[in-house]
């Protein structure tokens, strides 16, 4: 129906102020202030095998790695001075990990879920000088967030790093018991390389144990030979058994960065300190704030630019309370050559060893969780008497990798395909209905995923 059919020029108001909203369209900003619009869209089919069960999903990556994008902004001030903000949404679908809500994929249910299907992930604003560094005031990424991990310039950091986005929430199998469903224990991978200060919606896994976006004041410096700091304090919204945000959830972190190159070989390196008033896995109540923790990660590159090789490493110490020391190694060797005109191709191997992160249960007895599966060692043992209880004492995860990314310069696309194996090796303490210690000893399945996917930025 047109306008005409009404009368006159009834619409020419509303057609004049589609015309002011066009000229102010998210395409350019306004006239002081630049608008522009960045992000990626990621899509993998996942076949994952646990040893028994087997299976296949399409889905997204998971919290940060997952599609989304930014609209991002500056003004100037005055010369060397400048103002603007960030604003970071995630769009992913369909999940195949773990997500930052706390779903999680896994053989009952493959969907990790759509994370709200849109959600906030950084929504900040900064003033900067070019002389000075710049101060960020909102939710944003805390200096040691990501900060050991993004040393690895290898090329594939999206596709695969030391986190365990994929793989976590999946049931142990023990070896010994029933096939398909009831020869799952009640329990997942993800209690055995879970970081204690960032528990909350299956946030940091095995790696980064600061990795999530938090509301927080964070100061950036400038550049001087390479060399940079960040550093910032907030307060930690997903610590406390109960994940709620408390007088007592104070954190406070360092990050130091170098970037440069040496003759032919290219450099990059983090270093980061995290202290966190209250840590998850050791608090009873988050409002006592009785147990503080700490956390050390450095990561580094060293690239030979000519030939392509290169080799990524991770180290991370995490401390919390009177909970068992974890401590996390990983290497990423891998070269990257043009071997073709689509663009650069990255051929990576990579390895994990992720050592006593069972403080979410340590001191709990896992007889209800461990000690369900019949015709199993911990089976056995917590079904000989109601009164037995098992205590896990010890453990270490181990996952292998190897992958290949096809770069797509004129699309700006990454076309990738990885393999990921995880093993697990517990210790346990069975204490029985005299109160006597009995050694238990149980084996578990490895888990297998092959991943073929592909990442469009824009």
């Amino acid at each position: 129906m047109s306008a005409q059919g009404y009368g006159g020029n009834c619409c020419a108001d509303l057609e004049e102020r589609v015309a002011e909203l066009e000229a102010t369209t998210a395409s350019k900003g306004n006239k002081k202030v630049s608008l522009t619009i960045s992000g990626w869209v990621i899509k993998a089919m996942n076949w994952w095998d646990d040893g028994d069960l087997s299976s296949f999903y399409v889905g997204d990556k998971s919290y940060d790695l997952g599609s989304r994008f930014a609209i991002t902004g500056s003004a100037t001030i005055a010369p060397g001075w400048s103002a603007g903000y960030n604003i970071t949404v995630n769009t992913m679908g369909s999940q195949f990990g773990v997500a930052g809500t706390g779903a999680a994929s896994n053989q009952v249910n493959e969907n990790a879920g759509t994370f709200g299907s849109i959600s906030t992930l950084y929504s900040y604003g900064y003033i900067k000088s070019d002389d000075y560094g710049a101060i960020n005031i909102g939710q944003l990424s805390p200096a040691s967030d990501n900060a050991a991990v993004l040393a690895d310039i290898s090329g594939t950091v999206i596709e695969s790093n030391a986190v365990f986005f994929e793989g976590a929430s999946f049931f142990l199998r023990p070896e010994g018991g029933r096939g398909t469903y009831t020869g799952l224990n009640a329990i997942t991978w993800a209690s055995f390389i879970q970081c204690s200060g960032l528990a909350a919606g299956a946030a940091g896994i095995g790696a980064d144990c600061f990795g999530a976006a938090n509301d927080a004041i964070r100061y950036d410096s400038p550049t001087f030979g390479g060399f940079r700091f960040e550093t910032s304090y907030g307060k930690n919204d997903l610590t406390g058994p109960a994940f709620t945000t408390t007088p007592n959830a104070a954190f406070w972190d360092i990050a130091l960065f170098y970037n440069n190159d040496w003759g032919d070989f290219k450099v990059s390196a983090a270093y980061s300190y995290t202290w966190q008033e209250t840590a998850m896995a050791t608090a009873v109540n988050p409002n006592t704030g009785n147990d503080s923790g700490s956390l050390h990660q450095v990561g580094a590159t060293l690239m030979h630019a000519p030939s392509g090789l290169g080799i990524y490493g991770l180290y991370q110490h995490e401390q919390a309370g009177n909970i068992p020391d974890t401590n996390t190694w990983y290497l990423k060797p891998f070269v990257k050559r043009t071997w073709n005109p689509l663009g650069a191709t990255i051929f990576y191997g990579e390895y994990g060893q992720y050592n006593d992160m069972y403080g979410s249960i340590w001191g709990v007895d896992q007889c209800a969780t461990m000690g369900n599966v019949a015709g199993t060692r911990t089976g056995n043992f917590c079904g000989a008497n109601a009164a037995n209880t098992l205590f896990v004492t010890g453990s270490e995860v181990e996952r292998w990798g190897l992958g290949v990314v096809q770069e797509i310069d004129a699309a700006a696309m990454h076309v990738f395909a990885r393999w990921q194996n995880q093993g697990i090796d517990l210790d346990f303490a069975g204490v029985n209905s005299v109160n006597q210690r009995r050694n238990v000893n149980q084996s578990f399945e490895d888990w297998n995923l092959f991943q073929l996917g592909g990442i469009i930025f824009f």
